[in-house]
């Protein structure tokens, strides 16, 4: 029992030394911070003294700049004269206190200090009452340039804010001060002389704006108790009359006619500079008394941290003692302890020998121990792996770059080293790890060993470089490998027709496809080591070749395309497939895939399984001629040439033109140009919308008086985007004819966000609109979409319309669409109804309207004669 009693205490006794010693540095860190806090309210404080003494200088500077001009102008070279001594005398006695503050605050700027001295010696030697206005008033304004600029700079050599914030108030102050010091030396001038001089004006004018800029920004920044000091202070009959007499001034520039004397100017003006010197006094004084408030608040926080630091020194001292005693009347049972913590060590290691692959390597480089959890991922045996160099897991792949840092940082550095690897186990597979590796020194600074702690990241790193549906590489581990490999070679494979295949099979059977597909490309380049295979998107895949000429890298590519002919066997079912291919040799791998894929599109326009990417069929040509439409396209816009044409939807059983289709047209010159030459181009622009906005307007108003309906056509883009959806339903508000209108929702555009969608079309049916989709039989593989939308009218996909008469499988799909319609109350309209057999064919299966070429085109009016 004692000797709990007695452990007890000990941990007490070390608890209280940790707490104190850790309550001791922390002191000692804010005292060192109190003192550079102290300090640098001290440097602020030196700034705002020399501030304070190079404004006073500026405004006897000020002062005798007005005397001085006055004098010139009147004629008066009395060197003598009263004022001028007695402004002289004072503005010598401010330039002595700024070169004693400045030697007081060990200020270092010598650039300063010389223009001082320069001040006061040479505007006695150099006679001013003998130079021109002009050069009076420019010697005295230079030099106070100088100071102001001086000025300016001070607030950014200060750390505290809420000064440096008052200082850079004081900075806008002072230079509006010396505008309206220079304003009244201009004005004391042209009163003298009565008359506004050219530059005399331009000066004039520049330095009231300057005046009024400075003001602004001074009454932006200044403190609340500064402002209020201002706006009580800088008023009253002087101030009024100052500007008064500026506005008089103005007004009279071009008459020269001046109701004011000279000398009571100067006298009112002086006055109205002295109130902006009060403010600056007040200012001044305010900034000081916040500065050492701040510094004896710095005094008494370093005093309490001081008094705290030798109380706690001494605490710590005492805890010492004891705490030595303890050591020295405890060596049994630190020995036990010890013996505790050699257990608890054996403990730890055994933890981290089951969580972590852990290796340990000679000053060599040879492996002197392996955990099991290293043998298991690498598949070698210990003996396979102990006096062996970890080469053995090397990676091909892995940059010899990444080893030399690891041996510099190990070796040279003598520091530990981490990052990620990849290794080869024994059977030929990649893993990851993420490994930390420690260099073991002794006593000397010596390597003795090497430690290396690692943790399996194969799964993470797959996950970034694999595609989750195949499992092959995906667009990630394309590129990286492009950026590490030389000699390339690239092909990209596209599954032809695959939107069909996920609409007739659905989009599981459809991802099924894809993992055939690549299955199947796999199985073809996996043996070949110079070969890679990788998902790009989608249903498109890439093969990356290296070291291939082109004729070898070709003959791979069509024997691919022909396997791909014999399709795949999915679900007891044989799916033929088709792929297109298109293939770059391109040296530039920024330019690799993009070539390719242009190859890719352009084979597909043309209907070929198979092309090189050559500069001769770049498509550059296609894109100017997009910028070609898409100018013509705002020029339109501008001129209101987008314009509507309406085509007749016919009823099959009375052949009564009921309903029209509202289409876009554009006028371009005499042209009218299809929607084909510019739709797509502006819907990569918000022109899309402008052209929706254009045709519902025009629509509504041709038929806001016409007994028949009226369809607009509608993209999920359209419906999506919240003006114009907001804009149909303000013009069904205003127009009141919702029950003519049919909005046809473009059905190929796939619908992300369904329920918007729906809840457009519910907005739009309590207004009576109906529903139409169309081209209906080429997208929706889910006819669950088709009873949500509540739709009105099917509107049957051209494209099976017009093979009716040839295609028994465009028949078979137009009869169960109309079947299908027709149990769900809807009507169907068969599009590009262009000759009488297809329109006895579709008359025969039901369909209940008629749209094409039999009937009529679309026209800019409408012909209800029918």
């Amino acid at each position: 029992m004692p000797i709990i009693k007695l452990d007890l205490k000990s941990k007490l006794l070390l608890l209280s030394i940790i707490t104190i010693s850790f309550i001791l540095v922390l002191s000692f860190m804010l005292l060192f911070k109190a003192a550079d806090d102290k300090k640098n309210l001290v440097t602020t404080k030196y700034r705002i003294l020399e501030a304070q003494v190079i404004s006073r200088v500026i405004h006897f500077m000020q002062i005798e700049r007005g005397l001085i001009t006055g004098l010139i102008a009147n004629e008066n070279l009395n060197s003598n004269d009263d004022k001028l001594l007695s402004a002289m005398n004072d503005l010598d006695r401010a330039i002595n206190d700024a070169k004693f503050t400045y030697a007081q605050t060990k200020n270092s700027n010598n650039y300063i200090m010389d223009v001082l001295s320069d001040v006061k010696l040479n505007r006695k030697s150099i006679y001013l009452l003998k130079m021109s206005t002009t050069d009076a008033k420019s010697y005295y304004t230079k030099n106070i340039a100088t100071l102001l600029n001086f000025t300016r700079t001070i607030p950014s050599m200060m750390n505290d804010k809420e000064n440096r914030n008052i200082i850079q108030a004081y900075t806008h102050l002072s230079s509006a001060k010396e505008a309206l010091g220079q304003i009244r030396a201009a004005l004391n001038e042209v009163l003298i002389y009565d008359k506004f001089f050219k530059n005399t004006l331009l000066a004039f004018a520049g330095n009231l704006e300057l005046y009024n800029l400075n003001s602004i920004s001074f009454q932006a920044i200044a403190p609340d108790k500064i402002l209020i000091f201002y706006y009580d202070t800088f008023k009253g009959d002087d101030v009024d009359e100052t500007f008064e007499i500026i506005d008089e001034a103005l007004k009279n520039k071009n008459e020269n006619l001046f109701n004011t004397n000279a000398g009571y100017w100067f006298e009112k003006s002086t006055k109205t500079i002295n109130l902006l010197k009060a403010v600056e006094d007040k200012l001044f004084y305010e900034v000081n008394k916040i500065i050492n408030s701040k510094l004896d608040l710095a005094f008494y926080e370093i005093a309490a941290l001081s008094f705290f630091l030798i109380f706690s020194i001494i605490a710590l001292t005492v805890l010492m003692i004891m705490a030595i005693r303890t050591v020295l009347f405890k060596t049994d049972e630190l020995e036990q302890e010890h013996s505790d913590s050699l257990l608890l060590l054996e403990q730890y290691k055994s933890a981290v020998d089951r969580s972590f692959i852990v290796s340990k390597t000679d000053a060599q480089g040879m492996i002197t121990y392996v955990n099991d959890e290293f043998c298991k991922i690498s598949g070698y045996t210990k003996n396979e792996l102990l006096g062996k160099p970890h080469n053995i897991v090397r990676h091909p792949d892995t940059p010899k770059d990444t080893f030399k840092s690891m041996w510099h940082a190990i070796k040279n550095l003598k520091q530990p080293w981490s990052g990620e690897l990849q290794n080869l186990n024994k059977n030929g597979t990649s893993y990851w790890v993420k490994a930390v590796i420690n260099p073991i020194m002794d006593r000397e600074g010596n390597i003795v060993e090497y430690l290396g702690v690692r943790t399996n990241i194969s799964e993470i790193k797959n996950a970034s470089t694999m595609d989750f549906l195949t499992g092959y590489g995906n667009r990630t581990k394309l590129n990286n490998d492009i950026n590490s490999l030389e000699n390339l070679s690239v092909a990209i494979f596209n599954l032809d027709n695959f939107r069909q295949i996920n609409d007739f099979y659905g989009h599981e059977f459809g991802n099924d496809v894809i993992k055939g597909l690549g299955d199947k490309i796999y199985n073809s380049v996996f043996s070949d080591s110079n070969l890679r295979f990788y998902r790009l998107q989608g249903d498109e895949f890439v093969i990356l070749g290296t070291s291939y000429t082109r004729a070898q890298f070709e003959g791979i590519v069509k024997n691919i395309l022909e396997e791909i002919k014999e399709g795949i066997a999915l679900e007891n079912e044989q799916i033929l497939i088709s792929c297109s291919c298109g293939v770059s040799f391109e040296e530039d791998k920024n330019r690799l895939l993009s070539t390719a894929n242009m190859a890719l599109k352009i084979a597909k326009k043309s209907n070929n399984n198979y092309l090189v990417y050559k500069e001769s069929i770049s498509l550059n040509k296609e894109y100017e001629n997009n910028i070609m439409w898409s100018k013509k396209l705002s020029n339109a816009l501008k001129n209101k040439n987008i314009i509507t044409y309406y085509q007749p939807i016919v009823n099959n059983k009375t052949l009564g033109y009921e309903k029209y289709e509202c289409l876009v047209r554009m006028l371009d010159e005499e042209r009218i140009i299809s929607p084909f030459f510019f739709l797509d181009i502006a819907k990569q622009t918000r022109q899309y919308f402008d052209i929706t906005r254009t045709v519902i307007e025009q629509s509504f108003e041709m038929f806001k008086d016409k007994d028949v309906e009226f369809s607009i056509n509608l993209s999920i883009d359209d419906i999506l985007e919240p003006q114009i959806s907001q804009y149909i339903v303000m013009m069904l508000e205003r127009y009141g004819i919702g029950s003519k209108i049919v909005f046809e929702i473009v059905e190929s555009e796939y619908i992300e966000k369904f329920e918007d969608v729906i809840n457009f079309i519910a907005k739009v049916k309590k207004y009576n609109c109906k529903i139409a989709i169309d081209d209906f039989g080429t997208g929706y593989s889910n006819f669950e979409y088709l009873i949500k939308l509540r739709a009105d009218y099917l509107k049957i996909d051209g494209s099976l319309i017009k093979n009716i008469d040839k295609d028994k499988n465009a028949y078979l799909v137009v009869s169960t669409i109309v079947d299908f319609s027709k149990k769900l109350g809807m009507k169907t309209i068969a599009e590009y109804v262009e000759n009488d057999k297809i329109f006895d064919i579709i008359k025969e299966l039901g369909v209940d309207y008629s749209q094409g070429y039999k009937f009529s085109e679309a026209k800019k009016d409408i012909d209800q004669g029918r």
